[in-house]
């Protein structure tokens, strides 16, 4: 094959070779291809510096860095480990709060890190931009000093450059969380503080309530930075002003309360007026973006207001919520052991003892709080339990350890009544609980056998408490404080409660049954024993009469919970004798006499509720229902037993009429959802629960004969 002759380009415009062609219009040169690249080439520590700031510049500017790349960002990572600081207390060893399931010495492996700012750390997943930011500094730092990174060796954590952001307070007078404030300054917040003297008095009030208060705050550092705040108000952080406001509104509750409302007379603040000025402070200080002080804050704010509120509101509810995600990104929820230690293969500074300790005592408080008032509003908790190891705090007095310890001493015994004792006791209750609800609220019905395990668990559970903190008699309590008793009583009143939501629905199904006998009795049993606490706590002019106040909205709604299930009890006896058989366990004498003091506990409780109607519509719809009770067991016994005293025995009751039997099979399907979350504001005085418990006999014990 001949090759074709070359053709040399004459570099005219155009050009020959195009106008031989015909192609004068696009006749186009190339330009010459400089195969030299003269520019400095950037290093990789270079590009990487680029990158880095980058991702900070977007970061300042508010963009969605996730939006930007991939999720498959590369990390800097040695043997699985995480380059991000994970800061700890070390030597310490502490009891789990709850059993995820992951072994101790794998927790430090779980993804995610805390990136330290000054003392303060901040928790981000390992795929977010911030974690990667961190990653990129450390492969920066590595290759500028030209080491090679070997399996174990930890990289060194920089400040993260997002420190600064949202550091300066914005004045906006709106949150979504809190509404809409009118328009103010740090400086008139400040003019407006009360006087110090009534500051004092109130801080004192506050921490004189030792029992009462949630165990977060440290007298000893609490009162240094209390002195520093007055010796220069104006250059304290707005979110540290927000936690002394909050601190005084709940000392102002707690006074407000125990004197029966008294404190108006002795010149003392609103704590109403003290919990806006809360509000205003965290919001003036960015307390979502805030990294110390915001959620001690927020949970004494929500002690405030639940201490003063007559009934339950479902905002307080809403407003956990946002404690508990500040909580997480903060990494509350990871124990301070896991950040920083050298094990886990990640740098920054480890926190201090003391800190440490400090945060396992709030977390556990959010814990327990997050349990009661999600079943309270009859909805899951908000805390995804699988992502959480941090360790209940050690059982110590405040004595025990302060700002600066090297080394936090070892747990007193638990036969030492501490402050924080209370909450290290009712953790081991508190899972139990949590058990239960997951357990009485699963899709799948679980096995008999398994409801027969947990209450034998939680027999277990309770008897091997410390005996200080277990129930005592009144008369045995006389040297005892209020705060004392109160304590024993609300983890005992917390144990009954699981039993009830462990076999409450063996009140109205499978009654002919003899194998579901026994919960139905324990059910019984826990009830009228949380009715006998309230009677006890009630009394007047007995031991706790002038305490009273301590009865929280929660242990009101464990009081009406009891209440109902015995009014359930008692409706259905009377309502449906036919139904009752000696085959439950008891003799038909037995029945009686239950029936007896079932009906002499509902008349105790109508009056307890009766002489808070006035105030309370909690009160006034458990009022309704237990005088709507009482009269049907009077009409009953009236008719049934003539002059008698006794209820005749279930075997003696009358038969009832064919066409008055029961013709709906759903008591195995009981909804207790309207008891449990009756407090919504939603609902509020709407709900009925006299006619719940009229539908709830009626409805289903035919199809369980």
């Amino acid at each position: 094959m001949r090759a074709l002759p070359s053709t040399e380009c004459n570099r005219a415009f155009p050009c020959d070779t195009c106008v031989r062609r015909g192609k004068e219009s696009v006749c186009q040169y190339a330009p010459n291809a400089d195969r030299n690249d003269r520019r400095p080439r950037d290093s990789i520590s270079e590009r990487l510096r680029h990158l880095e700031s980058l991702i900070s510049s977007l970061a300042q500017k508010g963009v969605d860095i996730n939006a930007l790349t991939p999720s498959s960002t590369f990390a800097a990572s040695t043997n699985g480990q995480n380059a991000s600081g994970r800061a700890g207390v070390a030597g310490t060893q502490c009891t789990p709060i709850y059993d995820s399931g992951i072994p101790s010495e794998d927790r430090a492996e779980l993804t995610g890190g805390t990136q330290l700012h000054g003392i303060q750390a901040s928790y981000v997943d390992s795929n977010h931009w911030s974690s990667i930011l961190e990653d990129i500094r450390g492969i920066r730092e590595q290759l500028t000093s030209g080491a090679i990174i070997e399996p174990g060796q930890a990289v060194e954590q920089a400040t993260p450059s997002t420190d600064g952001i949202g550091s300066e307070p914005e004045m906006d007078s709106h949150d979504l969380v809190f509404g809409v404030f009118e328009p103010s300054t740090m400086d008139h917040i400040i003019k407006a503080m009360p006087a110090r003297h009534i500051c004092d008095s109130l801080v004192s009030q506050y921490f004189q309530s030792r029992f009462t208060i949630l165990p977060i705050l440290h007298p000893v550092k609490f009162q240094q930075e209390y002195e520093e705040f007055w010796q220069n108000p104006q250059k304290t952080s707005p979110v540290w002003v927000a936690l002394l406001f909050s601190v005084l509104s709940l000392g102002s509750s707690l006074y407000d309360v125990s004197t029966f409302g008294r404190g108006v007379q002795h010149n003392m603040p609103s704590p109403i007026a003290l919990s806006k000025r809360t509000e205003q402070c965290l919001v003036l200080g960015r307390y979502a973006r805030s990294e110390r002080h915001a959620v001690e804050t927020l949970m004494i704010h929500v002690q405030s207001c639940f201490t003063r509120a007559k009934d339950s509101d479902v905002n307080l509810w809403m407003l956990m919520g946002v404690v508990i995600r500040l909580a997480i990104r903060l990494g509350y929820h990871r124990d301070p052991s896991r950040f920083g230690s050298p094990s886990s293969g990640s740098g920054g500074q480890p926190l201090s003892p003391f800190d440490g300790e400090m945060r396992r005592r709030v977390w556990v408080s959010i814990f327990q709080i997050d349990a009661l008032m999600s079943f309270q509003m009859g909805l899951p908790s908000m805390i995804p339990a699988d992502n959480c190891d941090a360790e209940l705090p050690r059982n110590l007095e405040y004595s025990d350890f302060y700002p600066g310890v090297a080394t936090l001493p070892p747990s007193r015994p638990l036969s030492d009544y501490t402050p924080i004792l209370y909450t290290i006791a009712k953790q081991s209750v508190m899972l139990l609980f949590k058990t239960v609800v997951n357990h009485t609220r699963s899709l799948i019905p679980p096995p008999y056998e398994k409801t027969l395990a947990l209450d034998a668990k939680l027999r277990e559970t309770y008897q091997a408490l410390p005996e200080c903190i277990k129930y005592k008699p009144l008369r045995q309590s006389v040297v005892d404080s209020p705060g004392l008793i109160m304590n024993r009583a609300t983890i005992e009143i917390l144990y009954l409660k699981s039993i009830i939501v462990l076999h409450r629905k063996y009140v109205t199904s499978h009654r002919r049954d003899p194998v579901y006998g026994p919960s139905r009795r324990a059910c019984l049993e826990a009830a009228l024993c949380i009715c006998a606490r309230q009677a006890e706590a009630m009394q007047p002019a007995g031991r706790l009469y002038e305490d009273r106040w301590f009865v929280s909205a929660l242990t009101a709604n464990d009081f009406i919970l009891a209440a109902m299930v015995i009014c359930l009890e008692l409706t259905i006896r009377t309502q449906y004798p036919a139904l009752e058989t000696a085959s439950s366990g008891s003799s038909g004498s037995r029945d009686g006499d239950d029936l007896v003091t079932y009906f002499a506990a509902m008349q105790v409780a109508r009056e307890i509720w009766d002489e808070a109607t006035p105030y309370s519509a909690e009160a006034r719809v458990a009022a309704h229902a237990i005088s709507s009770t009482i009269e049907r067991v009077t009409r009953y016994m009236s008719t049934t037993l003539g002059a008698g005293d006794i209820p005749p025995s279930s075997a003696d009751m009358p038969m009832v009429e064919e066409s008055f039997s029961p013709t709906l099979d759903g008591m195995e399907f009981l909804d207790w959802g309207p008891l449990d979350s009756h407090f919504q504001d939603s609902i509020g005085e709407d709900i009925d629960l006299n006619s719940w418990i009229l539908d709830a006999a009626a409805s289903g014990p035919l199809g369980l004969l």
